[in-house]
């Protein structure tokens, strides 16, 4: 990988670089190409696994991602940056969603396993435009995990009240991102910015949710997708219009990145 990046540019994927069918519009990807060519990395940011984000990489070229809301770094194959959820803790979660009617959808970066069925999986999944994973609610005993997600129809505040060692993150789609306590977009990104030298560089970031909120603060250059949410767009240096409207080429231009 080059070194001599003119700065950064982190891109959230739903909601922001994927359109309403989680996919990459060909304006989008070839604005993102063009932001490389012009000497800025582009990082995709996001609260997905690996596993999940192919529509992004194989459409943008994209080689550098913050995946699972900032729990695992990755720079083409080099693991930069990963943080693991103590086991005991993933069991004691699961025991408390099983008796509220939630389960837990837990994530490493290649695999990912539910620890039992909901009414609301398959609109979860449909959403995402992902296939429903297969149960395994032992899963957490056989490989670390760095981020699971609660689906439930309610706002999380229980578990939040329950488990103050864990960040919790209500992305909506009846799910909470969990991570370990400490861990976000905006820690995954200093690690990246640390392992390729590049912290005395201009930062960049789009996004438009929840999650995205410590990305979008520490960010030189911020950006809010006019489809984001009002805390995001009061935090934001810019605030472009809606992912499925030209948001990001408008927002690139704006910086005068392409």
């Amino acid at each position: 990988m080059q070194k001599n990046y003119r700065g950064t540019v982190f891109f959230d994927l739903d909601g922001t670089l994927l359109n309403a069918q989680s996919q990459v519009d060909d304006s989008v990807a070839n604005a993102v190409r063009q932001v490389e060519k012009n000497n800025y990395l582009p990082v995709i940011c996001t609260g997905r696994s690996p596993i999940e984000i192919d529509a992004a990489t194989s459409a943008t070229g994209i080689d550098t991602y913050v995946t699972l809301n900032g729990a695992f770094v990755q720079s083409q194959d080099k693991i930069i940056y990963h943080n693991d959820i103590k086991p005991e803790l993933i069991k004691d979660v699961i025991d408390t969603a099983h008796k509220t009617g939630d389960t837990v959808y837990m994530h490493t970066p290649d695999k990912t396993f539910l620890s039992g069925e909901t009414p609301y999986i398959k609109e979860f999944f449909h959403k995402l435009r992902l296939d429903v994973p297969k149960i395994d609610a032992d899963f957490y005993k056989k490989d670390a995990i760095q981020m699971f997600v609660i689906l439930t129809a309610n706002d999380g505040t229980s578990y939040q009240k329950k488990y103050p060692e864990l960040q919790f993150y209500n992305t909506g789609y009846f799910s909470i991102d969990t991570v370990a306590k400490g861990v976000s977009k905006m820690s995954g990104i200093k690690e990246l910015l640390k392992a390729l030298d590049l912290t005395d560089k201009p930062v960049y970031a789009f996004g438009d949710g929840t999650n995205d909120l410590p990305m979008i603060e520490f960010a030189d250059y911020s950006v809010a997708m006019g489809n984001g949410i009002d805390a995001v767009k009061e935090a934001a240096t810019y605030v472009t219009t809606e992912n499925v409207n030209g948001g990001i080429v408008n927002g690139l231009k704006h910086f005068n990145l392409i």
